[in-house]
């Protein structure tokens, strides 16, 4: 059976974004894994990877991490079902991803730190503030009081991502790995936060929904 290690919260909540991406293809391709829980204090748990992020998994005698790298490893040693179905779809699905990875997490997360940091184990949030308000360049509280201030480019985004999801029952008419990205942020977000995404995007909320009933983890 695979090993994923996963990243917990308090009271067990799984939310990276990454694993749920990587969970949602396994269980796409049918494959059985179970969960190991890594909290942001557990690095020294992830040394055999040679790395200290999650996700990783283990399978059999092979380690890989990274959510896109397993994604390949699992569409090379297991091929159904397929995640890049057809020419140029795995490098439609890599430019999608990166939009995910590089735009629309820098547009959420300002808006949603707060909320993570309050989801978290008590031992992890010095850490997580440390970390956080380095990159934020200000404090979380002085993050969150300013959350109307980062909405507008949350909004851009999720009108880019209405756009694709407008009329389609997939982003790319069939399921694809680009799908388990977006699902994964998603998945995310609304675990650690109650802002509400899908106002003013009912065709995404629709595929959110699809997506969810297909593919709980």
């Amino acid at each position: 059976m695979i090993e994923v290690y996963d990243l917990a919260g308090a009271n067990s909540l799984r939310f990276s974004p990454f694993c749920s991406r990587t969970k949602a293809t396994l269980r796409y391709k049918g494959l059985d894994y179970t969960t190991i829980p890594i909290r942001f204090c557990d690095k020294d748990k992830l040394a055999f990877s040679k790395q200290d992020r999650v996700p990783v998994i283990r399978d059999d005698d092979t380690v890989v991490s990274d959510s896109w790298r397993i994604a390949e490893y699992l569409e090379d040693h297991y091929p159904e079902a397929k995640l890049f179905p057809g020419p140029g779809m795995k490098e439609a699905c890599r430019f999608f991803n990166l939009y995910i990875d590089n735009t629309f997490h820098p547009a959420l997360f300002p808006v949603v730190v707060y909320d993570i940091f309050e989801k978290i184990e008590p031992v992890d949030r010095a850490y997580f503030r440390e970390n956080r308000e380095a990159r934020l360049g200000a404090t979380l509280e002085d993050i969150a009081a300013r959350r109307d201030d980062f909405r507008p480019r949350l909004k851009s985004v999720l009108a880019d991502l209405e756009a694709v999801a407008l009329g389609h029952e997939y982003l790319f008419e069939v399921l694809t790995y680009a799908d388990f990205s977006l699902f994964g942020t998603l998945t995310w977000v609304t675990r650690v936060s109650d802002e509400p995404l899908f106002d003013a995007a009912p065709s995404l909320a629709r595929w959110w929904d699809r997506m969810q009933a297909r593919f709980e983890i």
